[in-house]
């Protein structure tokens, strides 16, 4: 199973990029989800990544196409709020793109849409979403089955819910707060790529 880490739009972007090489070890693909960051302070963060040869293709950016494209990352996730799969995939036929979905009807609409992949969540209790209820990982499970791209859970998924989680026939996990909340970010990040690891797929 992958671990893939989303950037919590809470440091700076040179403290941001440390954190992500250090961490970088752990994790198969970073979402850079900075929602407040100007397409500037985008491109700061990403210079710095490169200077320190982490690889472009471990870097998906969220929402920002323009900034995909203008850093030449070719792997973008899609919120259900933003741009439509076919608009994307029309314009930029050599960009990855995933769908962050909350349904199975949402699932299998970005199937037939071209997803690459899908984030489905979220799957526990998270701090991120308080006051709204878990998902569980039954529709998760649904969606695996009806659907023919790779499927990531995300939502507050700890270390020791991967044994259960890998049996939904996810192709990975997302961590956002566990990592990025953390007092140690590469440590937390290394915890979760150990559990992952157990399950390789």
């Amino acid at each position: 199973m992958e671990v893939i880490a989303v950037t919590n739009d809470r440091f700076d972007s040179d403290a941001l990029a440390s954190i992500m090489m250090e961490a970088e070890p752990f994790v198969d693909y970073f979402i850079i989800r900075e929602r407040t960051k100007t397409a500037n302070e985008y491109i700061r963060l990403i210079d710095n990544l490169f200077a320190a040869n982490i690889s472009k293709e471990k870097l998906i950016i969220n929402d920002r196409v323009d900034v995909a494209v203008a850093m030449g990352i070719n792997k973008v996730q899609l919120p259900g709020h933003g741009l439509t799969l076919q608009l994307v995939k029309s314009h930029f036929p050599n960009l990855q793109t995933g769908r962050s979905i909350h349904s199975l009807e949402e699932g299998i609409k970005a199937n037939e849409s071209g997803a690459d992949w899908l984030l489905y969540g979220h799957v526990y209790e998270t701090e991120c979403k308080k006051g709204a209820s878990a998902r569980g990982i039954e529709e998760l499970k649904k969606v695996t089955e009806h659907v023919a791209c790779g499927v990531y859970a995300i939502g507050g998924i700890k270390p020791r819910h991967v044994a259960l989680l890998r049996k939904t026939n996810i192709k990975g996990i997302a961590v956002m707060s566990s990592i990025f909340g953390s007092p140690d970010p590469a440590r937390a990040a290394e915890r979760y790529h150990a559990a992952c690891r157990l399950y390789q797929q």
